[in-house]
């Protein structure tokens, strides 16, 4: 069985500000909640076939060094990561609207035995999970657009 967990949102920033904060994976626990520790462990950032380590803080501990399978910055990033019994790929689009906003969209496929464990409220805390990353990375991006445009 596989589990499909997405969210989106609109932002009133360009693709290249949420890109700006995504891509120093390093910082991401400053300002991710979800996330307690995060680096590069070989390759290049950003580089299909790279990879990082990534801790998640909630809804559960959980460690995974994910490999880089797609890599278009400022617009879409994915990555595999991978442990006995576990399979997770997940997406990040950033796709610019008519307006100037940006449509950031995350999804993530989880498949292998773990799902078997997943009840529905441990679904729920995922999808939380993936909202609450993606609106961190929203408030941040408007953040970056805020500053750039003020000393513009």
């Amino acid at each position: 069985m596989a589990i499909h967990l997405e969210y989106s949102t609109t932002a009133r920033c360009r693709p290249e500000h949420v890109w700006e904060k995504l891509k120093t994976v390093e910082q991401w626990p400053w300002w991710n909640p979800t996330i307690s520790a995060a680096k590069w462990v070989s390759g290049k950032p950003w580089e299909k076939g790279s990879r990082f380590f990534m801790e998640l803080a909630r809804p559960m501990r959980f460690k995974v060094t994910p490999v880089v399978i797609a890599s278009e910055p400022p617009n879409k990033v994915a990555w595999v990561g991978k442990k006995a019994g576990f399979s997770g790929e997940h997406w990040f689009s950033f796709e610019l609207q008519p307006d100037g906003s940006t449509l950031m969209k995350t999804w993530e496929d989880i498949s292998g035995l773990v799902t078997m464990f997943i009840t529905k409220r441990k679904q729920e805390a995922l999808s939380n999970l993936h909202k609450n990353w993606i609106e961190a990375l929203k408030f941040e991006a408007e953040r970056i657009a805020r500053e750039q445009y003020a000393r513009s």
